[in-house]
């Protein structure tokens, strides 16, 4: 036990070493610096050039092309059945292709389009009018997203000029947008 103890304050302690000490004016005008930890994404697709290739450099985005394959998850375009009731359209800034899990309104559905800050912005606005709704800074942008029982659901990531729909928080991962043109 004291040894755990231990090693969780050394490891406290060397987070937060700051830089080599400045001298002269450096010394009163730079503050220093703390170690941040890194996120571990929760798929490969870290290396995959669509996560920071503009939206503009981009094909369209389809059910096929969207996913990041080695997240295991497949996708396909809702396909309502005829006569059946249609549900309400996502925000305008969610208008990529509407793709879920299994084909139906009932799957998980995800979502890749090209997004400007106004857009943003006004999606922002509208859905945090409801206090359940509110934003986060994350690894690949800003997350639009709330939670039920301290899950996190359906959620929105803003990534500087696309937004990606995801069923929960995490799923965001699986959605890199197509590839390059």
């Amino acid at each position: 036990m004291i040894l755990a103890l231990a090693g969780v304050t050394l490891s406290i302690l060397t987070a937060c070493v700051p830089d080599a000490t400045p001298s002269g004016d450096a010394a009163r005008t730079t503050p220093p610096t703390v170690a941040a930890a890194t996120p571990t994404p929760s798929v490969s697709a870290t290396t995959d050039a669509r996560l920071t290739a503009p939206a503009s450099a981009r094909v369209a985005p389809t059910c096929d092309n969207i996913m990041d394959p080695a997240s295991g998850k497949t996708v396909r375009d809702v396909v309502l059945p005829e006569g059946a009731v249609t549900l309400p359209d996502y925000p305008a800034i969610a208008q990529g292709p509407r793709c879920s899990t299994d084909g139906s309104p009932a799957g998980d559905d995800y979502t890749w389009s090209p997004a400007s800050r106004t857009d943003w912005d006004a999606l922002v606005a509208e859905l945090t009018t409801d206090s359940a709704w509110f934003t986060e800074e994350g690894p690949r942008g800003t997350y639009l997203t709330y939670k039920i029982d301290g899950r996190y659901n359906q959620t929105f990531l803003f990534t500087g000029d696309a937004v990606i729909l995801a069923p929960w928080k995490a799923a965001t991962d699986f959605v890199i947008g197509p590839p390059l043109a």
